[in-house]
């Protein structure tokens, strides 16, 4: 199922469909939330349990916030759609435009720098503290949303049958009061990995959703340099994607105040260094040479601020019977390894599906959401487990024809150093634009064939010694 920020502003009844909505969990997939249903209620409360009126940024709930962080081209038209004017607050906030995302990156991807292509799709370089600050400034100025910090949501309310959720209880951090009622049409679970509405559901006598797991064990590391005029010959992205041989992640991105944001990661739970030097030598570890490029000659501006991510995984929420009157997007749902950026694009896709089936009534949510939320999912689950999969270290079940699928896509890549037509495929999907699928297509696919053959001369740094360039 294709599901897609539309290119229309969406169009809704002028009377309301619910009276109030509740969504557990304020950071980005919340609020988005929060925005997709706006429209379709008086009310929408959200409530999250750290005091985000005085930390947007590193906080309890988002440890993973001082980490570079990356917004497709799919989550920023996404996020256009739910809170029209964001990119034009993103920017006016200090993000830059990055133009096309084919011809103004340079994009390593299967150990090969990928050809210049046009794909379609601008976008935009900013921190995660700024899109979340951005996309919280939109969400409260809309009239219908309330945001309740320092809140813990405890469970759901049922009603007599136990099979429709009419509210939740939840406790006041600040008060440290009782436990109250608060009474919903539609309950939201956004309260990122821990999903914690799997415990209420249980405590409800439900089926727990199915979860599945694959074993990562991410470690990043992640600082900030100047950025100077000239950086990476004007452009602004520079992205290093593992390989089985290298299995390293370099991430270079501009940012506001005139920074580059450098992150590295390793996988088996390999450690990147902390100390300047170090860090510096793991970076001429990976395969794009523009990364530790960046970092020669510069001072960090701070220690590199460190991340564990152990595991992808999804819960099947499509798998169970749910209750009517309740949701559940974002990491709730699907949690991927993030040296692919694909979180918050995610959240804002399933944000933008929830409120198509909101918009046709709780039973049509009850039926249909968590499939297209899954359906969503997919898309990213596809792409980074099939890449994690082939890295050492890396533990999990493998789908049906993994090999041949692998070795296809290993093959894609290659032509896709040479052949804009495939790199604008590839890179459309790991946009999150179109499915896995679109590589598979009768037009790449023949060319994949007829130019697979060939190798294209490429070089990468050894983890084992930074100063050696190979073929790869």
């Amino acid at each position: 199922m294709s599901i897609q920020p539309s290119t229309q502003p969406s169009t809704h009844s002028s009377s309301p469909t619910y009276d109030r909505v509740v969504v557990a969990g304020g950071s980005v997939a919340g609020l988005l939330a929060a925005a997709a249903l706006a429209p379709l209620s008086r009310e929408v409360v959200v409530l999250e349990r750290d005091d985000v009126a005085r930390h947007v940024g590193v906080r309890p709930g988002t440890p993973q916030a001082g980490q570079v962080h990356g917004l497709l081209a799919s989550g920023r038209l996404a996020m256009e759609e739910l809170l029209p004017g964001f990119t034009d607050a993103l920017l006016a906030g200090g993000a830059i435009s990055r133009g096309d995302i084919g011809s103004n990156g340079r994009w390593w991807i299967g150990g090969g720098l990928l050809a210049d292509t046009e794909v379609g799709a601008n976008g935009v370089a900013a921190s995660r503290s700024l899109i979340e600050r951005t996309v919280r400034g939109l969400a409260i100025r809309l009239p219908q949303v309330v945001v309740r910090d320092r809140v813990d949501v405890q469970g759901l309310v049922t009603d007599g049958s136990g099979r429709v959720v009419t509210g939740v209880r939840l406790r006041d951090r600040a008060t440290d009061g009782p436990a109250e009622e608060l009474a919903a049409d539609l309950v939201v679970d956004a309260t990122g990995r821990s999903a914690r509405s799997v415990r209420w559901l249980a405590a409800l006598g439900m089926a727990e959703p199915p979860l599945e797991r694959v074993r990562v064990g991410v470690r990043y590391a992640t600082t900030h340099v100047e950025r100077r005029d000239g950086d990476l010959g004007g452009r602004s992205v520079c992205v290093s994607a593992a390989v089985p041989r290298v299995p390293r992640v370099g991430v270079a991105i501009a940012q506001e105040d005139d920074t580059w944001v450098i992150g590295v990661c390793g996988y088996d739970e390999e450690q990147p260094p902390v100390d300047a030097d170090g860090f510096r030598h793991y970076a001429a570890g990976v395969v794009a040479p523009e990364v530790a490029e960046l970092l020669a000659g510069r001072a960090l501006l701070h220690p590199p601020v460190t991340y564990r991510f152990p595991d992808c995984r999804r819960r099947r929420f499509d798998k169970v019977d749910l209750p009517r009157g309740f949701a559940a997007v974002g990491d709730a749902v699907t949690s991927v390894d993030p040296a692919f950026g694909q979180g918050m694009s995610l959240a804002a896709l399933q944000a933008v599906a929830l409120r198509r089936r909101a918009g046709r009534g709780l039973e049509d949510v009850r039926r249909r959401h968590a499939v297209d939320a899954a359906a969503v999912a997919e898309r990213a689950w596809t792409v980074v487990v099939g890449a994690d999969l082939n890295l050492p270290g890396v533990e999990g079940a493998r789908p049906p024809g993994h090999g041949a699928v692998s070795r296809y896509v290993a093959r894609a890549q290659r032509v896709a150093r040479r052949d804009p037509v495939v790199a604008r495929t590839l890179m459309r999907v790991t946009n999150l634009l179109e499915p896995p699928t679109a590589l598979m297509r009768p037009r790449i696919a023949l060319r994949v064939a007829a130019g697979g053959a060939a190798s294209a001369s490429v070089l990468r740094v050894t983890p084992r010694s930074p100063t050696r360039r190979t073929p790869c």
